[in-house]
């Protein structure tokens, strides 16, 4: 009797630690989704690449313990199929045709689209480029080029998301202009993906390890205020600059001197360190809205 009380209260336990599990991993997820929509990946391709992270990750734990990769230990613990597991293992340098062929099926919809105006002799003009189009009407129109590569998606529902990431131009003789072959955010730059990828990477592999290993862990904390009013967040934000700063200063003197320090010592094993302080700040924290939001045109069909 003892015995089934305990097997329920260690599978009440393990249930509760997934839940946990689902909402952190969803908390983690939803700004990353954020991301990688600026970027114009879809679904698909995300799962792509976290399945090729998985087995990595994977092998990665195999290696700290082992001398070699068990690619059945990887598949047991993933539940990827060997056979994609053995690809990912040996693709460690993916070609531009690689990456072609890995997400043209699951690329967005938006991106299909500015793919084929850009290539599609239908669409382009007699030297190869885009062409402006009409939106509605017969012929080679928006419309058209939305039906062929949209994949059931609403002609209008393309049209505002293009608009909106800046991918195409409007005219005013309701026309469309293509302005980029793929939609990524305004705001993002190879300097500053490199940069989120390496900060977001240090953090989780900390927070990780935290969890892993107590007795190793590394010092995070974090202060909070339940609100700070629009007028008082300049001030703030030049106050954190000013003493994040001093601080960093501080902390590089301090790993300065203790690398002189062991390069006068043995040869002996070393580990990177990087310290990172970083400031949160809730989007429209009093759930207002952008006072950018403008009204929606309508566009009348040609008969």
């Amino acid at each position: 009797m003892q015995q089934e009380a305990h097997q329920d209260s260690e599978s009440s336990q393990q249930a509760d630690i997934r839940a946990a599990a689902r909402k952190s991993l969803l908390q983690i997820l939803e700004p990353l989704a954020g991301f990688v929509s600026d970027l114009g990946f879809s679904a698909g391709e995300i799962q792509a690449i976290f399945r090729e992270a998985a087995v990595k990750s994977a092998a990665a734990r195999q290696l700290e313990v082992s001398s070699r990769i068990n690619i059945s230990g990887i598949a047991a613990t993933t539940g990827i199929p060997r056979n994609e597991i053995s690809r990912i293992l040996k693709s460690t340098t993916e070609t531009a045709e690689g990456v072609e062929k890995t997400s043209d099926g699951h690329q967005q919809s938006t991106n299909r689209i500015l793919a084929a105006w850009h290539r599609d002799p239908r669409f382009t003009d007699p030297n190869g480029q885009p062409a402006d189009l009409k939106l509605y009407g017969r012929g080679a129109t928006f419309e058209a080029l939305a039906k062929r590569y949209g994949r059931g998606i609403p002609t209008r529902a393309v049209l505002d998301e293009l608009v909106r990431v800046g991918a195409i131009e409007l005219l005013p003789t309701q026309k469309c202009r293509a302005k980029s072959p793929m939609t990524v955010d305004r705001g993002m730059s190879t300097r500053v993906i490199r940069a989120f990828g390496d900060r977001a990477s240090e953090l989780f592999s900390t927070m990780l390890l935290n969890m892993r290993k107590p007795e190793a862990t590394k010092f995070i904390a974090n202060v909070s205020d339940a609100s700070v009013s629009s007028s008082s967040l300049p001030l703030f934000r030049k106050e954190f600059s000013v003493k994040a700063s001093d601080f960093l200063t501080e902390i590089q003197e301090s790993l300065t001197d203790k690398a002189r320090g062991r390069s006068t010592k043995r040869r002996e094993s070393c580990a990177r360190v990087s310290v990172t302080i970083y400031c949160h700040e809730s989007a429209n924290p009093d759930g207002e809205k952008s006072s950018t939001v403008s009204r929606r045109r309508n566009f009348r069909r040609e008969s």
